[in-house]
């Protein structure tokens, strides 16, 4: 082909290719990709009964044979031995075939929050919880009494020296209080030794035990201390928590009115803790984590922020 030809071939090869994308409609501009923070989604929660259902320390369940009694130790350590003949039926006759018995136990401070078990006294008094658990035996589906007592040895916490002061509590709808002639606890090296000679009434709600210091807050000069949601507290059915900084227990809210949470005359002054108040508004959890000193009296402004299951955690377990 000579030189006249070739160029004339190129340049209709390069007008053909000119016509055909000017007849193509133009492409749209690709929209830039952003990164937004969005409110947290809805989690399914109904209510603040079902959030604790739901994130609440779970049960475990142990089988043995009433007539010969045995033992189990749970995956925090606590030992529970029972001994032969040990439960009675509701017609009071000596259990000797299988036995289930349902058990939890609650070490953590961010545990007793999860579960709704503060270790508060009935008059709304903090207490110093070296653990807590709940027990129930069942034999065919029906609740049992004890016949025999039964001890459940609770471990040390590995930061602490046994305290002497160590009562037995049993809770009831208004809280924790002193099990009296029902149990017994000794302190050692290792734990301590609860000997439980009866189970609370009635036996098919279970029962929930403490091992608590009296003591160890009444000590201070008690204080007055409100919360004061500024959001409809009713909206989130909102709970109020103190979790005390360096000692094992948690304190509910035990007086409120509308959007005040009051915590009178039971919190001790100069002591460091973490007020965390939770809530449930149209399937989303919302929390406030505030850190306060105690004085003699104060009044504290909050306002919830929606936030997830997993991040409100692991606020709380920084606070164990």
């Amino acid at each position: 082909m000579n030189t006249f030809f070739r160029k004339l071939t190129v340049a209709a090869t390069v007008a053909v290719i000119t016509v055909a994308f000017s007849c193509k409609k133009d492409s749209p501009t690709p929209t830039p990709t952003t990164t937004t923070t969005t409110t947290p989604t809805g989690e399914g929660y109904t209510s603040m009964s079902d959030f604790f259902a739901k994130n609440g320390v779970a049960a475990q369940t142990y089988t043995i044979t009433g007539s010969s009694g045995g033992s189990f130790r749970s995956p925090q350590g606590t030992v529970v031995t029972i001994p032969p003949n040990a439960f009675l039926n509701s017609s009071l006759q000596v259990v000797t075939g299988p036995v289930t018995i349902t058990f939890k136990d609650i070490y953590k401070k961010s545990d007793m929050l999860l579960s709704n078990i503060a270790a508060t006294t009935t008059t709304g008094a903090p207490l110093k919880s070296g653990g807590e658990f709940y027990i129930k035996p069942t034999s065919g589906g029906n609740a049992l009494t004890l016949a025999n007592a039964i001890t459940v040895t609770q471990p040390l916490d590995t930061l602490s020296a046994p305290d002497s002061a160590m009562n037995v509590y049993y809770r009831d709808t208004a809280g924790w209080a002193l099990a009296n002639l029902n149990a017994s606890i000794v302190a050692n090296a290792s734990g301590y030794l609860t000997t439980l000679y009866t189970l609370t009434t009635p036996p098919t709600a279970g029962t929930w035990c403490n091992s608590d210091d009296p003591s160890y807050f009444s000590a201070y000069t008690q204080g007055t201390l409100v919360l004061q949601e500024t959001d409809n507290a009713t909206d989130y059915g909102t709970n109020v928590y103190l979790v005390f900084k360096g000692i094992n227990t948690t304190d509910a809210c035990h007086t409120g009115f509308g959007n005040n949470f009051n915590f009178t005359n039971c919190v001790p002054v100069g002591l460091q803790c973490t007020a965390v108040a939770l809530g449930v508004k149209n399937g989303t959890l919302y929390s406030a984590i505030i850190p306060l000193t105690i004085t003699s009296s104060q009044t504290i402004s909050f306002s919830l922020t929606a936030t997830t299951t997993a991040a409100f955690k692991a606020a709380l377990e920084a606070l164990n």
